[in-house]
């Protein structure tokens, strides 16, 4: 504002002076006066800001301004400036800021304009503006802070469902599940895959008291017969030898078949974990040389194992022994008595394969379907009864060493193939 008042004067006042020059176009001091009186009353100022004219030791001053800057300048109290600086300076009036420039004609500095204007105003408006912010601002914060609140609360109310349902899943009762909100945010995906994993969990459940039932079941069996024989085996009179020795026999056959349903059931669980396998190289006809005595120990007959190339597979030679004499054992029990069962072993690919087979009526598609799942037998009555679980302990202990296994059957016989990798 003081900087347009100079500005507007430093324009206008030549006009002025022009105007009250004399016929030499040259205005002496008395005629300065009298344009800068001309030019006051035509400007004569406002309630924000006074102007100020020196005229050598005269001073000129505009009618209207701030009572306050017209009571010193009439006391000779308004402060002096510094031409070409706008300055804040202090009055009894309080601080004030003033510019001060000259007022030049024809070349020559004819006079000296100042414009004083108050600063209390605009600090008072300062304040107000100060105070007004800070409260709106504090509104805001506050507001601001409950809206978030809500806000958190909102979205965090799927988390605290979701904490909620953990603390109340148990294994007696994988029912709860935490309602899922629509989105795609992180908060709804942490829903779904927690419910996915109860899902998962609840299905680990069912198949764990499948697998107790199970096992409850068969080892009740064998134990039954073998409680029951020994009871009549007390019962026998020493003119009764050969039935006690009968009876004794049947209750030894019941507790070998109980010891090798614990075995297969250690296998199962051990040769799934690959901690309990010592990978390393094997040579095929060592696998097949160790195969051989072990079969003989049986009794077995018609039972071809057909020597092994010279090849050396990595895997675990005492697993993979296991698996194989299981495939032998699950061939001859499930086939009619005199089948012939055959054990090749190649080397195809990159790796070493090893096949069982037998030319028995073979296994139903659905069994084939769930030939590796535990407790999957065809022959669940009977002296001859298994409980399953021999290709279920093959495929844990082929996997184990990384290896596969896969089973084909029809009615021309069973073939099951077990392939592991090369020691390259």
């Amino acid at each position: 504002m003081l900087r347009r008042e100079v500005t507007a004067l430093a324009l206008g006042l030549p006009d002025q002076l022009t105007e009250a020059s004399g016929a030499d176009g040259v205005a002496d001091a008395a005629e300065v006066d009298v344009a800068v009186q001309r030019y006051l009353a035509l400007h004569p100022g406002s309630q924000q800001h006074l102007t100020v004219v020196t005229l050598g030791n005269k001073t000129l001053s505009t009618q209207d301004g701030p009572s306050e800057l017209i009571s010193l300048d009439r006391s000779g109290g308004l402060p002096r400036g510094t031409v070409g600086r706008l300055l804040t300076v202090g009055s009894s009036a309080g601080p004030l800021r003033v510019l001060t420039a000259d007022v030049v004609s024809q070349g020559q500095a004819i006079a000296q304009v100042s414009v004083f204007g108050p600063l209390g105003p605009s600090l008072d408006s300062a304040r107000q503006a100060f105070t007004r912010i800070a409260l709106a601002s504090a509104i805001g914060l506050v507001l601001g802070g409950f809206v978030l609140l809500v806000a958190l609360r909102r979205a965090l109310r799927p988390v605290h469902e979701l904490a909620s349902a953990a603390r109340s899943v148990d294994l007696r009762d994988l029912s709860s599940r935490v309602p899922e909100p629509e989105g795609r945010d992180e908060v709804s995906a942490m829903a779904g895959e927690f419910n996915r994993m109860l899902d998962r969990i609840r299905d680990d459940e069912d198949k764990r008291k499948q697998l107790l039932a199970a096992i409850s079941h068969e080892l009740r069996t064998p134990l039954a017969v073998a409680r029951g024989h020994l009871e009549l085996l007390e019962t026998l009179g020493p003119e009764e030898g050969q039935t006690a020795a009968d009876t004794a026999a049947i209750a030894g056959r019941e507790l070998d078949r109980l010891s090798r349903i614990v075995d297969d059931l250690t296998a199962l669980n051990s040769g799934s974990d690959r901690a309990d396998v010592e990978i390393g190289p094997v040579f095929a006809p060592d696998v097949i040389d160790v195969l051989r005595d072990r079969v003989a120990g049986l009794g077995y007959t018609d039972v071809e194992i057909l020597d092994a190339p010279p090849v050396v597979a990595l895997g675990d030679e005492d697993r993979l022994t296991q698996a194989l004499l299981a495939l032998v054992v699950n061939a001859r029990t499930h086939t009619p008595p005199g089948t012939p069962v055959s054990v090749h072993a190649g080397s195809a690919d990159g790796h070493v394969e090893f096949r069982v087979s037998d030319t028995g009526p073979g296994l139903a598609s659905e069994v084939v379907k769930r030939a590796f799942e535990p407790f999957v037998t065809t022959k669940n009555l009977g002296p001859g009864r298994t409980a399953g679980l021999g290709l279920s302990v093959v495929k844990a202990v082929v996997e184990a060493q990384g290896g596969t296994v896969a089973i084909k059957s029809g009615p021309k016989g069973t073939t099951v193939l077990i392939t592991t990798p090369l020691d390259v």
